[in-house]
């Protein structure tokens, strides 16, 4: 394999490798693609308060479903003097918290929260509710409403083409809204309890069930406001044809949070007395960013953890977010020079220029850079006249550089120029060589080339500057470091062109012709 086939084949594999990466991240473990991007988190409490009866006392409560696809960042327990124990129901992979006391009296008070993103229309129903096979329909044991069940799902299916359309028309017929007056079918009179949405729930499950199509009655509430008492909302849950679909007697629900599932109450006590239940609900604003890291998703092996620097001390932390982006600024520069013939003063020279005007802005770092790069020179070629050596000759220069910059700090905080506190921090080494090189660059060449060099540093430090600096480059470089693979591969990629850049097709202009 040549070289111009190995270094092809190396860049466009560190292009891949890296947007795989960032595709990872972005769409499974879904990471916002813009900065700044906030997400509605939801605070949810469950509030209990009983009277103690001075007899052993037993407390249950259903807690968020824990096999759902969502974020479910963190929860916590308030259990006073109770002791706590959790469990999960296998059937149903209901989650229960199970305090118990041996004789409380006086009223106590247990709490739970915990904070979410909740579900939307577009969650997956749990994988192993959809590979589970359907339960059977528990038939009633009254003779009359068997009966009346075998006739009512055995006219639908002769009303049905198939599954979609028995369902369909059972969900219809069940939660059909009718008039006051208005009276169901024999069979449904026969089956319905009462007009409560729960009733005709558990009816939907059995009758879907019965046509082998997994369902169940799922529980929660609706995210809709912040509220202080917020009221248990039922809805159902079924998987059919690959696919999974729940429906809201209330109508269609943009989001919302599962709790539990089956037709059991929230909440089972024994021992206690004058049971109060509460749930609340306060809508609070988060960072995406920072609700995807502590959702904890290692679907991925932890990939998240690998290509990030969330785990770094913040201090390090904070060294990075400045040091990600100067590859940004290299790539430029390779581009710059590559392919558009822009000369400079060094070889990065120019990026590193560009992160000096980070502490002074764009304007001002100009301006400074082109005073103190006059004032160095003057005096570099007038050290040039003493014939000193190189090391002692960079010294008078370093010295003078800070003497300036002493100077103009003095003068501008003086006068009320919050600039003055920067400049201290303006790179004197970058300036010193900057200094040396173009001298040199004068003295071999021309006075002609040293400016346009110059000029085409300050042009590419600025443009390095801007792109270091942008909001988009810092957040994509400090959330998605492996977007360096990237570019990587652009500069591998860069590196095998040898044709004429733009600067020279212009020089050869009249050549073309």
């Amino acid at each position: 394999m040549n070289s111009i086939r190995h270094a092809i084949l190396l860049g466009f594999a560190l292009i891949a490798a890296g947007g795989a990466i960032f595709c990872i991240k972005t769409i499974s473990l879904g990471y916002p693609v813009a900065p700044g991007v906030m997400t509605s988190v939801w605070d949810f409490e469950i509030y209990l308060e009983f009277e103690g009866q001075d007899e052993p006392a037993r407390i249950e409560v259903y807690l968020p479903a824990g096999d759902v696809a969502r974020t479910f960042p963190q929860e916590q327990f308030y259990n006073g003097p109770f002791g706590l124990s959790l469990s999960t129901e296998r059937q149903t992979r209901n989650r229960k918290a199970i305090w118990t006391y041996r004789y409380p009296n006086n009223r106590k008070v247990l709490r739970y929260t915990a904070q979410t993103t909740g579900e939307t229309a577009a969650t997956p129903l749990p994988g192993a509710f959809r590979a589970a096979d359907p339960e059977p329909a528990g038939f009633e044991e009254e003779p009359i409403r068997r009966q009346a069940f075998i006739v009512w799902t055995g006219d639908l299916r002769r009303r049905s083409a198939d599954d979609r359309s028995y369902v369909d028309l059972a969900i219809a017929e069940i939660f059909k809204p009718r008039d006051e007056g208005e009276l169901y079918a024999d069979e449904l009179a026969v089956l319905l309890d009462g007009p409560g949405n729960l009733s005709r729930l558990e009816l939907a499950t059995e009758t879907l069930r019965a046509a082998g199509v997994p369902a169940r009655i799922a529980n929660g509430v609706f995210l809709t406001e912040s509220r202080r008492r917020v009221e248990l909302k039922h809805w159902l849950e079924y998987h059919m044809d690959g696919e999974d679909f729940r429906f809201f007697p209330e109508g269609p629900q943009s989001r919302f949070f599962t709790i539990w599932y089956g037709a059991r109450d929230l909440v089972r006590a024994t021992g206690v007395g004058d049971v109060a239940v509460q749930l609340a609900l306060q809508e609070r604003r988060n960072s995406a960013v920072e609700l995807v890291k502590r959702g904890g998703d290692d679907r991925w092996g932890g990939l998240e953890h690998i290509f990030t620097f969330s785990d770094l001390p913040l201090t390090t932390q904070l060294v990075y977010k400045v040091l990600i982006t100067i590859p940004v600024g290299i790539t430029i520069l390779v581009f710059l020079r590559q392919f558009i013939g822009v000369k400079t003063l060094g070889t990065f020279m120019p990026v590193l220029i560009g992160i000096a005007f980070r502490e002074t802005a764009l304007l001002n770092g100009l301006l400074l850079f082109s005073l103190l790069i006059a004032l160095g020179l003057a005096l570099r070629f007038y050290l040039e006249r003493l014939q000193l050596l190189l090391v002692p000759r960079l010294a008078v220069v370093v010295i003078f550089i800070v003497m300036v910059m002493a100077g103009i700090t003095i003068a501008l905080t003086n006068s009320n120029q919050a600039i003055g506190l920067s400049i201290s921090l303006f790179p004197i080494v970058i300036l010193t060589m900057t200094i040396e090189r173009m001298s040199i660059v004068w003295e071999e060449t021309s006075a002609g080339e040293a400016i346009k060099q110059g000029l085409g540093s300050l042009a590419v430090a600025a443009v390095t500057y801007l792109a270091m600096t942008n909001d988009f480059v810092e957040y994509w470089m400090y959330q998605f470091p492996e977007l360096l693979l990237v570019l990587m591969g652009l500069c591998v990629l860069m590196g095998r062109y040898t044709g004429l850049r733009l600067s020279e097709l212009w020089r050869f202009r009249e050549l073309s012709r």
